[in-house]
This record gives structure tokens, C-alpha cells and sequence, in this order.
């Protein structure tokens, strides 16, 4: 955390950390988001402090962040931030106006989510070869992402012990601290009893399904780190497909699609993937009829 950060905003992080439970990474992401909005309201107004800006101070920083080019999304992430901030300002009685409450989110655009084909998804799964530890434990990422919908910060926080392996069952921790259990499959299971026994073999003491390369304090490794994982997911994405947009968080994306297209229930998606509402799970059902859209525009023939 920043030595420049201001005190009340430290206070409303350690809020979020140590009563909310949030994530390391989401933590990290207010931080950055208040900073950059806390440098802004000392150019933009000195002489007041952040807690008795108004809302126009708001509106003038988001305008800012589009003429620097920042996109919707961005923009509302930040503003979501803010908006926290204050109703926290709030809930402590340190303002008596949420000033952030009727500034209005950038409108959206809706983008669909980018998968993997099945052809891609079992291709990908191939590509890691060998049985030595580097490359089980890319394969075992690669399993556990498609075979289980796993989020990245979920996967690299696993620890051995959450792992039941003869039920095919792994506890997973998830946004704002909700536990919920996940399913395994024969392939990710195979895979996964490998690893493990190479992991001891190396004399490891860390208590993470995967350690980082690099010894921490007491000589213990902590988790492996969101970037190894993303870079270790995308070397492979790159060699089955040219879609520059997939990530890691595709492979998420095609398990809750692949699932969705050989029958499973909505309901059941949701609960596996750790959907706190129904609403953010639908997004793959628009995914069904943009695919019967595309297959009837090439079969029928008016549909071209």
C-alpha cells in the first residue's frame, strides 16, 4: 500500500480486508482506484479535503478518465470504487451526504464472453507433455480450469488440504470469502494425483497446490502469483486459437458454456461457478442464441 495514501481511505481498505473479507486482489484494486481518484481531488480542488468533495468533483474525474481514453468499463470499475468509499464515509457518520449515490455508472457496452471450441478445449489440454514437475503442473492448471470453472484467484490459493480427491471434490474460497465445493473430473483427477505425489517428491513444505518458485519468509514458498498463471494459460491459448481476447478467465468461460450446451441446468452452473445472482450466469444462454443464430444463418437458405 502506498505511504501517500490518505489515513481515512487506509481505514475503509483495512475495512474491506478485515471485515468484508475481501481478496488480496480486489484490495489491490480499490487502492489503486482511490489513489488515482485521491491524486485528482487534490489538483482539482486543494483546499478541500477528499471527504467534503461534492458531485461534481466526481463527475469532473470521470470525465477526465474519458478524455484520457479510459474505456466504459474501466471507468465504471473506478467509479464503483468511489461509490463504496462514500457509502462507507456514510455508514461511520464521517459524512452525512453520500455524494457518489446519484452519479450515474458509464452505460456498458455488453460484450459476450470468448471460449474455446470442444476441438480447442481438447487440444489445449494435450499440449503440456511429460511427466516432471513443471509439466504436470501446467497441465494441472489447464485441468482444474476447464474441468472445475474456477476463478485464477481461486486456483492459485488452493491448498492441499481442501483437495478430496477420491470424492472429486475441491473447497474453493471465493469472492468475498463464500466457500463452495467443486466438482473434478476423471482427467483433472488423474492429473492430479501425479502432481501431488511429484510436489512431495520435491520435498515441498508449502501447504499450496502450487507453491511459487520463489522462497518466502522461513524458506516457505507462498501461492504461485495471479501473473505466472496468466502467462503459463496464455502460451497455450496462443497455440490453439488466434483470439487475442482469451485468458485464463476463457477457460471459466468454456466450462460454463460446454456445460450449458449438453444439457446442464442454469440453476447448477451457477452454484458451480459461485454466482452470487442468476443474472451474471445468463450471459452464456445469450451465448446459445448468438451459436444457433450463426449455425442457421449457414444452413438455411434465407438466412443468408
Amino acid at each position: 500500500m502506498s505511504h501517500n495514501i490518505l489515513p481515512i481511505i487506509s481505514e475503509f481498505l483495512g475495512y474491506l480486508r478485515d471485515f468484508r473479507r475481501y481478496s488480496d486482489n480486489t484490495i489491490r484494486s480499490y487502492t489503486t482506484d482511490l489513489e488515482h481518484y485521491q491524486a485528482f481531488c487534490m489538483n482539482f480542488d486543494p483546499e478541500k479535503n477528499i471527504i467534503h468533495q461534492d458531485e461534481n468533483t466526481i463527475k469532473a474525474y470521470l470525465n477526465s478518465l474519458s478524455v484520457a481514453g479510459l474505456g466504459a468499463r474501466t471507468m465504471a470499475r473506478r467509479l464503483a470504487s468511489i461509490k463504496s468509499f462514500y457509502k462507507y464515509l456514510l455508514l461511520k457518520k464521517y459524512i452525512k451526504v453520500n455524494i457518489a449515490q446519484a452519479v450515474k455508472t458509464p452505460r456498458l457496452k455488453k460484450e459476450l464472453p470468448h471460449y474455446l471450441s470442444l476441438k480447442e478445449a481438447q487440444h489445449i489440454l494435450t499440449l503440456p507433455r511429460g511427466k516432471d514437475i513443471v509439466a504436470l503442473r501446467h497441465r494441472l492448471i489447464l485441468e482444474l480450469f476447464y474441468s472445475t470453472g474456477m476463478r485464477i484467484s481461486e486456483l492459485i490459493s488452493l491448498q492441499i488440504e481442501d483437495i478430496r480427491v477420491e470424492e472429486s471434490l475441491i473447497h474453493v474460497i471465493g469472492k468475498g470469502n463464500k466457500e463452495r465445493l467443486v466438482l473434478i473430473g476423471k482427467e483433472a483427477q488423474k492429473v492430479l494425483k501425479l502432481y501431488i505425489v511429484e510436489l512431495h517428491n520435491t520435498g515441498e513444505k508449502s501447504p499450496y497446490l502450487f507453491p511459487s518458485l520463489r522462497k518466502g519468509k522461513n524458506n516457505i514458498h507462498r501461492h504461485i502469483s495471479n501473473r505466472t498463471v496468466f502467462d503459463i494459460v496464455k502460451k497455450y491459448l496462443k497455440i490453439v486459437s488466434n483470439d487475442e481476447k482469451l485468458s485464463p478467465h476463457s477457460l471459466r468461460h468454456t466450462f460454463a458454456t460446454h456445460m450449458l450446451n449438453n444439457g446442464a441446468d442454469l440453476m447448477v452452473i451457477k452454484d458451480l461457478l459461485g454466482h452470487s445472482s442468476l443474472s451474471s450466469t445468463q450471459v452464456y444462454t445469450h451465448l446459445q442464441q448468438e451459436k444457433l443464430k450463426e449455425v442457421y444463418k449457414q444452413a438455411h437458405p434465407h438466412g443468408k
